[in-house]
């Protein structure tokens, strides 16, 4: 080989080289569900003619059946006997005060579902921090234990005593919505979990610091990292209300204590909320489903789209390379295409590795009724399943 022809040759079998370092890198962040998501069959859709249903989680039992828990409140208008503003928990928006976490079952994935128990209510009780709503239950198996991680609230009467911008009702709400903390049960199997054989906390699992996480933490979802460790993955506030953040923390147990890792995203044109987290093992990079809280058009075309956010080392994170799951709408078997005001809560199935085989979303297809007893289906609020090929 001539002296004068060997730097153009290396030079060339790097640049080689870094092109396909290239490759490997783009490739192993090339998930897009947007493209594997397929039709609606009619058996995926679970509701209930008098209740709310919102924030599934589901996980294939030991019994070999899916095990659905799923947050639920009634239609209507609620009793003033504890409080006499209780109307302002009327209809959709008793979910601050009267949600609570019940079991479906099915055969297969996609259903259909049957309601069997409610597993966690509020009963009210002042000594409590979860007196009063159950809601965004998530559902994991670490080892021989299912860990059911949930929110609940409580109320304090001297929250924002001093702020006169808050009219008299916001004030109530934030009263009861801004002291919503994150727990977890531990059971060993669902009959023991309809039996009430669960261990149930006596203290939060996390709640704000009022040093970087305000007001509240919810949202919770939980994996475990190649490290071993477990990360959840939660949302909080800034000191001003509504400018919503996750946050990443972490433990070498699944019920904690976490430790604190950083901030996901800060500004307000990344809003996001409902993360549903996941190790892929395949791609090596965690994921997380969320809805798009945003009117930025960064992450999706569309406000309250499902997105898709990512991270090598769950600390960093950013928009994935297809970051839209799926706008607020989907497909039947049929051909009939469904237009939707709500697309939230995503819950997605994988397998042991980390593929995704499923996705399951709270949904509405027209804005849920805020009074009445009995509401069409339209006005009502219904899980899908989303199957993913």
């Amino acid at each position: 080989m001539n002296r004068s022809t060997v730097p153009v040759t290396i030079r060339c079998f790097l640049s080689l080289f870094v092109a396909c370092i290239s490759l490997i890198v783009r490739a192993q962040d090339d998930l897009d569900l947007n493209k594997r998501i397929g039709k609606v069959d009619s058996a995926g859709i679970f509701f209930s003619p008098d209740q709310y249903s919102w924030c599934s989680s589901v996980i294939k039992g030991e019994d070999g059946k899916y095990h659905m828990l799923y947050s639920r409140w009634p239609h209507g208008k609620r009793l003033l006997d504890d409080d006499p503003m209780n109307y302002i928990f009327d209809g959709f928006r008793g979910w601050n005060k009267y949600s609570e976490i019940a079991h479906a079952v099915a055969d297969r994935i996609e259903g259909p579902y049957r309601y069997v128990s409610t597993v966690l209510k509020g009963d009210g009780d002042k000594k409590r921090w979860d007196r009063f709503t159950m809601h965004n239950p998530q559902v994991r198996k670490f080892g021989n234990t299912y860990y059911l991680y949930y929110i609940s609230n409580d109320f304090d009467s001297t929250l924002y005593s001093d702020n006169k911008s808050f009219s008299g009702e916001w004030k109530h709400w934030l009263r009861y919505n801004a002291t919503q903390k994150i727990g977890v049960l531990k059971f060993r199997n669902f009959a023991d979990l309809v039996k009430g054989k669960y261990t149930r906390p006596a203290k939060p699992l996390m709640q704000p610091d009022s040093v970087h996480t305000f007001e509240v933490t919810t949202n919770p979802t939980v994996t475990q990292g190649p490290d071993g460790r477990y990360y959840i993955m939660y949302k909080s506030r800034k000191p001003n209300v509504g400018n919503m953040t996750f946050w990443m923390a972490v433990s070498s147990r699944p019920d904690g204590p976490f430790t604190l890792l950083s901030e996901v995203f800060t500004s307000a044109e990344m809003a996001c909320e409902d993360p549903c987290i996941w190790y892929d093992q395949q791609r090596k990079r965690f994921y997380a489903a969320a809805k798009y809280y945003s009117q930025s058009k960064l992450l999706a075309p569309q406000q309250g789209a499902l997105v898709l956010i990512t991270s090598e080392d769950g600390v960093h994170w950013n928009a994935a390379t297809h970051s839209l799951i799926s706008l607020r709408e989907f497909t039947f078997t049929n051909g009939k295409k469904i237009n939707l005001a709500h697309l939230e809560r995503p819950f997605v199935m994988t397998d042991a590795k980390g593929n995704v085989t499923g996705l399951f979303a709270a949904a509405s297809i027209q804005e849920p009724a805020k009074t009445g007893t009995a509401i069409p289906f339209e006005q009502n609020t219904f899980i899908v399943y989303l199957p993913v090929h």
